[in-house]
């Protein structure tokens, strides 16, 4: 078993890029601290009285509000995750998972021939930014998770069944003792 570990460990996927440790922890630190930002910036939101909270919303059919109250609770649960989690593997699925969903309302509401997404409800407007900028930059704050997320799976993952094969492969070439015989 201990043999089998160290291999796993020690094989990576050819032609992959992997993140250090420290860019891996930067990643999962920083995907942590986003999404506690951006729930509470959905509560902060959900909590006030924008004509916004009263309508439903067209890809989902329930109410702005309740929406806004349930996807700041996973993200915080998501962000919970991530940082007591100590399992890369586990960290990259549920961000994966997260940010799949975030990509898949977008492609919907894009689909819907809805522009607007209320992800930060009226708090986007009191930025001090150009108008539909947040959203751009929420966009590319998800492909980022997603795409890191992605990378870091695929790194574990591959890593795992190419250190299975390299071990399989090692055990097979050695010469059977007299007593296999």
């Amino acid at each position: 078993m201990g043999a089998t570990a160290s291999v796993i460990q020690t094989t990576s996927f050819p032609f992959c890029h992997s993140m250090n440790s420290n860019e891996e922890n930067f990643f999962y630190k920083s995907a942590t601290i986003l999404l506690f930002l951006t729930a509470l910036a959905k509560l902060y939101s959900a909590g006030g009285n924008a004509r916004l909270l009263h309508i439903q919303d067209q890809l989902l059919h329930l109410g702005y509000r309740p929406v806004m109250i349930l996807v700041a609770l996973i993200e915080i649960t998501v962000a919970a995750f991530l940082l007591m989690s100590r399992s890369d593997l586990k960290r990259s699925l549920a961000l994966l998972w997260l940010s799949s969903n975030f990509l898949a309302y977008r492609l919907g509401n894009y689909f819907l021939g809805i522009h607007t997404c209320p992800c930060l409800g009226r708090l986007a407007d009191r930025l001090p930014l150009p108008h539909g900028s947040a959203h751009i930059i929420l966009l590319v704050l998800v492909l980022w998770w997603f795409a890191g997320s992605l990378g870091s799976f695929w790194r574990l993952w591959a890593s795992e069944r190419w250190g299975r094969l390299a071990l399989a492969i090692r055990s097979g070439l050695r010469k059977p003792t007299a007593a296999a015989r």
